[in-house]
């Protein structure tokens, strides 16, 4: 479970608060998870999630493996399917409307043109639960992933990005979206620029689109071999609004690494302050006795960071350090020696000395017995 929040209450107040708050995910950037194991029938899938792993598999052309998710009228959605390393045969995507049995989209993989994944983009007619279904083109075992994106209204899971502030970003695994979001003003004209991280050879794109799903700006990408590492393009909003940048690779079968920068060209501009977040992926090592905590944070003003680590009704403080203004989400990893001990929690806070609790972040992690 993951909570965002900007109250100020103590503590032992928010402690209370969790334990009578259901389960429930805050999507602060791409999550990924393995599918369940099969057979994997309307499985629950959200925006900014990904489903890639060894259970993501296919053995048989009448093995089938769906997933669903809500959506209303008008929005547009993206999603995209890509085969797993050494892939044998190809993929097909279906999305099937609410009570409906034809698709409204049906595409595959094409691998004799190179085309290891397929992907759409869908304004979506009607209010309901969509369901995608992922086939193979022959019988043999594939792997494959599977991404879901909303693209408008911006989705809860985007990033706001502060103008003239650079993002570091990876796309892993290969069919994942990263979802960003900036407050576009008709008085100023913007310049978003993305760049290719030398590392891994493959090419990156970025898109934009309005909140009525209309796109902006269309595939924009590197072209490595050409030696094409940065692209750019201008927005002149034809409307105030927040817009929506999506970054993929170029053939969503691979990852890459990028700098993303929206700045303000021409004009006044509006600006979007940074947001508090503050979100943990934590797992344990059973051989190894290690919880590995990997948080995103970002803070608008400079914070106390606090963690703490709950086991059977008890808990133990982990950190507490300064942490200055970070504009721009960062990844940090943290680790703690525990025996196993079950189903823990961690608990971790940003605070001010006036403001109290400004962003905090909870998540439980099972250990094992």
């Amino acid at each position: 479970m993951r909570i965002l929040t900007k109250s100020s209450l103590p503590l032992a107040a928010l402690l209370f608060a969790l334990v009578l708050m259901p389960t429930s995910g805050w999507a602060g950037g791409p999550e990924t998870q393995n599918c369940p194991k099969e057979p994997a029938t309307n499985v629950s899938i959200v925006s900014g999630e990904t489903y890639w792993g060894t259970n993501c598999v296919l053995n048989t052309t009448g093995d089938v493996d769906s997933f669903q998710f809500k959506a209303s009228a008008g929005e547009t959605w993206t999603m995209a399917a890509g085969l797993g390393p050494k892939p044998p045969t190809n993929i097909n995507l279906f999305l099937y409307a609410p009570g409906s049995t034809t698709p409204i989209f049906s595409g595959g993989s094409i691998l004799a043109a190179g085309v290891d994944a397929v992907s759409t983009v869908q304004k979506l007619a009607v209010s309901g639960v969509y369901t995608i279904v992922i086939t193979e083109a022959s019988s043999t075992t594939v792997t494959y992933g599977l991404s879901l994106e909303q693209l408008s209204p911006a989705p809860p899971d985007a990033i706001p990005l502060a103008l003239a502030h650079t993002i570091t970003g990876e796309i892993n695994p290969p069919t994942a979206h990263n979802v960003f979001t900036f407050k576009g003003s008709t008085s100023g004209t913007y310049k978003i620029v993305l760049n290719f991280v030398p590392g891994i050879l493959h090419d990156v794109c970025f898109q934009v689109y309005q909140p009525d799903g209309t796109n902006v700006v269309n595939y924009t990408c590197t072209i490595i071999a050409a030696g094409v590492v940065t692209v750019s393009a201008d927005v002149t909003p034809a409307q105030n609004c927040t817009y929506v940048v999506l970054i993929t690779e170029a053939g969503q079968d691979g990852t890459v690494n990028y700098n993303l920068d929206v700045s303000c060209l021409l004009g006044t501009c509006a600006t979007t302050p940074p947001r508090c977040i503050l979100d943990d992926e934590p797992t344990y090592n059973g051989t190894t006795g290690t919880l590995t905590m990997t948080f995103y944070l970002e803070t608008p003003v400079a914070v106390t960071w606090n963690g703490w680590l709950t086991s059977h009704n008890t808990i133990q403080p982990l950190w507490s350090q300064s942490q200055p203004i970070t504009k721009s989400p960062t990844r940090v990893v943290k680790t703690h020696a525990m025996a196993k001990a079950g189903e823990v929690g961690i608990l971790s806070t940003l605070t001010t000395s006036t403001g109290g609790i400004t962003c905090s972040s909870w998540q439980t992690v099972n250990t094992g017995p």
